[in-house]
């Protein structure tokens, strides 16, 4: 039996005071340590780029892991195996392994083509530009993220296809959620109000497939699928299309990507350098997406559980336990990217980034969450090439899904 690693303030990973600026207590435990043991989380804690890699990649770190987060959130609770909760998580991406997984994600190749993925970047430049339009000319402030948290609803409606008529249904229960998928803080709904939701969901997905709910605009990524029903039955039953549709309206309106845009506008904010760099050279703009991402990581920690007793460093991880990869630290670990502290858009390796994953669950909507940050600065920036801070910005108190809750700019 390996001991575990002795760690100060290993519960701080926890503790909301952080979320401002992780990173300092991040390097501090991975200086100890890739693994350390958090109580308040229950898990295992891993620090360190390679060994989140690691961990992310291992057949033995299952994705598989809901039944126990049920466990945590609401003990001595359990739910028959025909109940919503286990339906939805034993037949999505995010939350299966193969032979399952595989399966899942062939069922949804139709939405994610490449002749697909360039109509959504058409739609999203434009939608980018629009937005960025609406600023009234000789506004001298703005609260960035009032303006960036509109992007992926617009987004939402236009490449993927969630009609605007629906919004108003689809997002509060999305919301409600979300709280439940929101790492170790206090559970803030009931369960039975979650199933509710979560059934809503279920059946609006299947009434929007087929045709009883708004609109859906043409080449989007939920006609698409619907268009593909048929076809995909061959790698999964309607009910897990369904359900794969449930987990996209659940990823299309959480906190990753509207964090991810507005804390690029305090990066850009507080490092005017770069956005002469952007504006002046090409690399640097492509680059763009990526960087931000590696900075500042909306989504700082998944989940794995142990599906058998492994060996991470010099820590044994015995069965049944929770190990958590801290992608926000493994994407400043200075092993792998120097002046890991830096925004920097002419970093070669940014794309390294570990904020979507890695291996076989890496996010399927990866390329256009990047289209959709690249698309939103080069509109912002080019209109507002002068942007700085302009008080102090307020973060959420949320680290596992880190996000502004305001932050004031100056355009001029």
């Amino acid at each position: 039996m390996y001991p575990r690693v002795p760690v100060h303030n290993a519960a701080a990973l926890a503790d909301p005071s952080i979320v401002p600026d992780p990173y300092p207590f991040y390097a501090s435990l991975a200086e100890k340590g890739p693994v350390h043991w958090c109580e308040k989380l229950n898990a295992w804690a891993i620090m360190t780029y390679g060994e989140c890699v690691n961990a992310l990649r291992d057949p033995a770190l299952k994705a598989q892991r809901m039944s126990a987060v049920l466990s945590a959130k609401f003990p001595g609770r359990s739910l028959p195996p025909n109940n919503i909760y286990h339906r939805f998580t034993n037949n999505v991406m995010m939350y299966t392994d193969d032979p399952v997984h595989d399966s899942l994600r062939r069922s949804t190749t139709a939405g994610f083509t490449q002749a697909a993925h360039q109509h959504y970047s058409n739609v999203i430049e434009q939608v980018a530009r629009n937005l960025v339009a609406t600023v009234p000319d000789g506004q001298s402030a703005i609260d960035a993220v009032e303006l960036t948290a509109k992007l992926p609803v617009q987004a939402a409606v236009h490449a993927f296809g969630v009609p605007e008529e629906d919004l108003e249904f689809v997002v509060p229960r999305v919301n409600v959620i979300m709280t439940y998928w929101s790492g170790p803080q206090d559970q803030p709904v009931a369960l039975d109000d979650l199933l509710d939701h979560l059934t809503d969901l279920h059946n609006y997905a299947f009434e929007l497939v087929q045709g009883q709910r708004g609109k859906v605009l043409p080449d989007t990524v939920i006609a698409r699928l619907a268009s593909s029903l048929e076809e995909s039955k061959k790698d999964a039953s309607v009910e897990q299309t369904i359900h794969q549709l449930v987990l996209l309206l659940i990823a299309l309106f959480a906190p990753t990507t509207p964090g991810s845009l507005s804390s690029g506008v305090l990066s850009f904010a507080t490092n005017p350098g770069q956005i002469e760099r952007f504006l002046s050279d090409t690399a640097c703009a492509n680059n763009v997406a990526d960087e931000v991402i590696r900075y500042n990581a909306s989504n700082q920690f998944t989940w794995r559980l142990a599906a058998r007793p492994v060996q991470i460093d010099s820590v044994r991880i015995e069965e049944g336990q929770l190990v958590v990869p801290f992608l926000g630290a493994a994407n400043r670990d200075p092993r792998i990217f120097d002046v890991p502290n830096r925004f920097d858009l002419g970093r070669r390796n940014s794309a390294q980034h570990l904020s979507f994953g890695s291996g076989a669950h890496s996010c399927l909507g990866r390329q256009i969450a990047s289209l959709e940050v690249s698309w939103f600065f080069t509109a912002f920036l080019q209109r507002f090439p002068k942007v700085r801070l302009a008080g102090k910005p307020v973060w959420n108190s949320n680290l596992e899904f880190r996000s502004l809750k305001s932050l004031s700019v100056s355009l001029n």
